[in-house]
């Protein structure tokens, strides 16, 4: 009789060597590859949300070591493992936690802390770059600056072109926050798949998290705008450090803004039609974000989403 754990390990073993081949697919280029790389943390998020935070640590095991044993460079299993596995290892211990509330209802984790949790792991990613690098000429920026020299050097001189300068790239200078961003989003953006994809077959063992229930703590705005003076004050390597936190301390300000405008199209009776517009201009142009962000910070001020929010106790599942 085969045990009742023999099919969840197999599970968990099996998305593990998935989400090994959806990172390795990027080896071999092209746009569905990159694809498939982004969705690496899918299997193992499917595997944790449904089979547990064990399942999602044996999963991430497997996986970083199918990436060694296939790349055969520690350099890209460790880069999947800070990348794809430890962020879902993260978020689903965080997101299976839960207590009983005093009428006899469970309380789940929150999805503002679980928020938190990740944008605190992109300051810590950005920290750990930062002294990886102390020992490079101009540290954490002087590293991000040789590297796109480097790769300005290869496109232009396939043009025929003189590169320009390391120091006149201006990207260098917002490049890691972007990168933490781009990585967190990813996280995000795969956590959601997977729990969408469990609660169509019933296999959730959490309910949906809402993006409406998004709650940041007080002391975040304090912190970001602390950041922000830093940012413009401060010299270098002080000042880099503090502009790049400064854009990932943004992130949840952009969630808590992207909430209103839930909050908002709920009201009202086009509200697919308005989500569906709203995040086509998003995506098409890029700078609303910049207005997501600021909205975020006055829904935390004065409490927009109290004053949109339906009065009927009946609400949809973001």
């Amino acid at each position: 009789m085969a045990s009742p754990l023999a099919a969840p390990l197999a599970a968990a073993i099996g998305v593990g060597v998935v989400s090994a081949f959806f990172y390795l697919a990027v080896l071999f280029g092209g746009f569905g590859a990159l694809i498939l790389g982004y969705l690496a943390p899918l299997p193992l998020f499917l595997a944790g949300l449904w089979l547990g935070s064990t399942a999602s640590l044996l999963a991430g095991a497997v996986g970083t070591v199918a990436v060694l044993a296939v790349s055969s460079s520690v350099l890209v299993s460790l880069a999947y493992l800070v990348t794809a596995a430890v962020p879902v290892i993260l978020v689903v211990r965080q997101a299976l936690l839960a207590r009983a509330a005093p009428d006899g209802s469970v309380e789940w984790y929150p999805p503002g802390r679980l928020l938190m949790a990740l944008t605190g792991m992109g300051l810590a990613g950005l920290l750990g770059a930062a002294v990886l690098t102390l020992d490079q000429p101009g540290g954490l920026e002087g590293a991000v600056r040789e590297t796109l020299s480097r790769m300005a050097d290869q496109m232009f001189s396939a043009q025929g072109q003189q590169a320009p300068d390391p120091q006149d790239i201006w990207m260098a200078e917002v490049l890691p926050g972007f990168a933490v961003i781009s990585w967190l989003v990813m996280t995000i953006v795969n956590g959601a798949l997977a729990q969408g994809v469990l609660m169509r077959f019933g296999r959730n063992r959490r309910p949906a998290m809402r993006l409406d229930d998004v709650e940041l703590p007080r002391w975040l705005a304090t912190a970001f705008l602390l950041t922000m003076v830093a940012a413009s004050l401060a010299s270098d390597p002080v000042g880099f450090l503090a502009v790049n936190a400064a854009l990932i301390l943004s992130l949840p300000f952009a969630f808590a803004g992207l909430s209103v405008v839930h909050v908002f199209a709920r009201r009202r009776s086009a509200k697919l039609p308005i989500l569906i517009g709203f995040y086509m201009f998003l995506f098409l142009f890029g700078w609303p974000i910049v207005l997501m962000v600021g909205l975020g910070m006055i829904e935390q001020w004065i409490g927009l989403r109290r004053r949109l929010r339906p009065a009927g106790p009946d609400q949809e599942d973001e």
